[in-house]
């Protein structure tokens, strides 16, 4: 499991670092308004996809293991291409009709809803590329797909020269499109036609499976981004692109825990001992929190005209962004943990009483802090909240396991084991 965690965390690596350089490249051509509209395209595509994953999300790693790929795969992409749909053209409407609630930006309701038809198609099969334990090939994929975007991006912007959100948007498109087929070839050989029994039943079992992990993506997305609209709407544009590109960099330091955390999940979803589970979890929880903490260190420590030097003038709060969110991100990469350990043992709803909990203060606290403190006050709603549900999740998985304050500390076994597991990978 730790060779699968390494190579989890090496991927997403590269793609940071590719990531850091597309985000470097868009400060540079397209600047902070276009940057900003750029985030509220892909948040639009991110809602839409909240309601496709409550079939196509987290269910699918879970029931893999349970019900066979085949019975998944055919009612994920039918409600996938559905629900899409209907999302689209429920948020567009509530746009005109109220323009307070625009989550689609004007003009941009074709580029949204075929970008959410392909992501959401790419997301399910990598669902079920995780509920077969099948990580390498989901880590490939997702490398693959960054390296395209990249590639594409650069030839938009120095190729034909279209220096414009829509050189983005083209550049994720394409890339997505091509995991999503690749993603099909590899999961093609265990696509084998069976008779499809007791759909009723099972579209059942992963909606009630899957309204609790969607539920709680759907809060814990809205604790994520509904900043950027409060930011949009109370001080401009631009401002979002300033936020959005903060909040991208500080998420960076999840490197590690959403590493884990994809192949925690995968595993004890076919593991069915519960005490392997909780030890196994809580060793994890810690490495995150230490890991996670060490790196938010050391980006803090990098002064804010490397920062200037990087994006441009114009991003010159990026550093205070950072700085703001710096407690929350590293809060929050322990609840990612113990959110797969939630889903793994079947009690996903902790997960969304805590989502809804962060959820209160974010809209609490944005909407106070937001008005009076701009682009600051953001990030400290966001710690709040994020430091809120984590505490939540910390109680309710401490009183489950009877695990005492004691047990939490790093223990010298287990960074030894981590050590190890390392050098199998990598000589030291």
């Amino acid at each position: 499991m730790f060779r699968k965690i390494i190579g989890t965390i090496g991927t997403r690596a590269l793609t940071a670092v590719l990531a850091f350089i597309t985000w470097t490249l868009n400060a540079h051509y397209l600047g902070p308004e276009q940057v900003g509209t750029i985030s509220l395209v892909i948040l639009a595509v991110t809602i839409i996809q909240l309601f496709t994953n409550f079939v196509a999300g987290g269910a699918l790693i879970y029931l893999t293991p349970r019900t066979g790929i085949y019975n998944l795969f055919i009612p994920a992409y039918a409600w996938s291409f559905a629900i899409t749909l209907i999302a689209a053209f429920v948020l567009q409407l509530l746009g005109t009709l109220f323009p307070i609630m625009e989550i689609i930006p004007a003009g941009y309701f074709k580029p949204v809803l075929f970008l959410a038809f392909v992501m959401s198609f790419t997301s399910a099969n990598y669902m079920l590329l995780l509920g077969l334990e099948r990580v390498h090939a989901f880590n490939l994929i997702s490398l693959v797909q960054i390296i395209i975007l990249f590639v594409i991006l650069l030839f938009m912007l120095f190729g034909i020269r279209l220096l414009d959100v829509m050189a983005y948007y083209w550049a994720i498109f394409i890339s997505y499109s091509i995991a999503m087929v690749i993603g099909l070839v590899v999961l093609s050989p265990s696509l084998k036609r069976v008779p499809l029994t007791n759909m009723k039943g099972l579209m059942l079992e992963i909606l009630r499976f899957g309204s609790y992990v969607q539920f709680a993506n759907i809060f814990q997305t809205m604790n994520y981004r509904l900043s950027l609209r409060f930011v949009d709407f109370y001080i401009g544009r631009a401002a979002v692109g300033v936020l959005s590109l903060g909040m991208q960099l500080a998420e960076g330091m999840w490197l590690i825990s959403r590493s884990i955390a994809t192949v925690q999940y995968s595993r004890l979803s076919n593991e069915m001992n519960y005490d392997y589970s909780v030890r196994l979890t809580l060793t994890l929880a810690k490495i995150s929190w230490v890991v996670t903490g060490l790196a938010m260190l050391l980006v803090l420590a990098i002064p804010k005209f490397v920062f200037v030097a990087i994006f441009t003038a114009k991003f010159g709060d990026v550093k205070l962004v950072i700085a703001s969110l710096a407690f929350g991100i590293v809060a929050l990469s322990v609840s990612m943990i113990l959110s797969g350990f939630f889903s793994s043992i079947n009690k996903p709803y902790h997960n969304t009483i805590s989502s809804a909990i962060g959820l209160v203060f974010t809209v609490g606290l944005g909407l106070l802090l937001i008005p009076k403190y701009g682009i600051p006050g953001a990030g400290i709603a966001a710690t709040i909240s994020y430091s809120i549900l984590t505490l939540y999740q910390f109680i309710v998985f401490s009183r489950m396991t009877k695990l005492t304050m004691r047990d939490f500390m790093l223990t010298r076994a287990e960074i030894a084991l981590l050590v190890s597991e390392m050098k199998k990978i990598i000589p030291l």
